[in-house]
C-alpha cells in the first residue's frame, strides 16, 4: 500500500503503510500518569483510548525521499525517511498535514 505523494525532478517521496509499527513506541509517554502528574487520570485514560482508535482507524504510515539512479541495477535510491505519522497524508487536512513532507521536500537539491 504506497503512495507517490509528491514528486520533483529526479527525486520523490513516497508513503508507506507501516504495519509492523509498535503502539507503545508511538504513545512514548504521552500517556504516562508519571509524566503528566498535572492531568486528571481519567482524562489521560480517555485520551489515550481515543489515540488506540485513531490509529487503528487511520494506519501509521512512514515517508521516504527518493532518487532515481538510471545506472543499471538501481533504479529508486532511499536517501531518507521517517516513520510513526497517524492517518495517510492530506496537505488540506490539519491533523494529516504531516510536517515530515514539507521537511523532505526541502531536502530536494
Amino acid at each position: 500500500m504506497n503512495r507517490i505523494i509528491y514528486t520533483e525532478k529526479d527525486f520523490r517521496i513516497v508513503e508507506i503503510y507501516n504495519e509492523f509499527y509498535s503502539l507503545d513506541d508511538l504513545k512514548g509517554d504521552c500517556f504516562d500518569p508519571k509524566v503528566n502528574d498535572d492531568l486528571d487520570f481519567e482524562q489521560l485514560k480517555r485520551e489515550e483510548i481515543i489515540f488506540e482508535k485513531l490509529v487503528y482507524n487511520e494506519g501509521v504510515f512512514g515517508y521516504v525521499l527518493e532518487k532515481w539512479n538510471s545506472e543499471i541495477d538501481h533504479g529508486w535510491e532511499h536517501l531518507h525517511s521517517c516513520w510513526g505519522f497517524i492517518g495517510e497524508y492530506d496537505a488540506n487536512n490539519e491533523k494529516f498535514n504531516h510536517y515530515i513532507v514539507d521537511e523532505l521536500k526541502g531536502q530536494i537539491k
